[in-house]
């Protein structure tokens, strides 16, 4: 799964950014990518006027205690489910 989880991450880094993905999404792989990475939410709960920031933090706070290797796999489900090619390079 981590080598899945990588070449995932690499392609979502690859993703043009002109491919306008929504908000929800976005927070979507932004916490299962720090949960993968780093495990539960370390960082200081930002102030409720840095509204991206604030909802990045409860995003992920939202999955705390999700074991790292389903967060990887959340993350994987995700991106195939947004770009059913990615694996095929198309």
């Amino acid at each position: 799964m981590a080598e899945l989880f990588e070449e995932s991450v690499s392609f979502i880094n690859s993703v043009p950014k002109n491919v306008n993905l929504p908000d929800d999404i976005k927070l979507n792989l932004y916490k299962y990518y720090k949960q993968s990475t780093i495990g539960n939410c370390n960082i200081k709960e930002p102030s409720r006027f840095k509204v991206v920031d604030r909802r990045k933090y409860e995003a992920w706070k939202s999955v705390e205690n999700l074991n790292r290797e389903d967060a990887k796999r959340r993350y994987v489900e995700l991106v195939s489910a947004l770009f059913p090619y990615w694996q095929d390079g198309e």
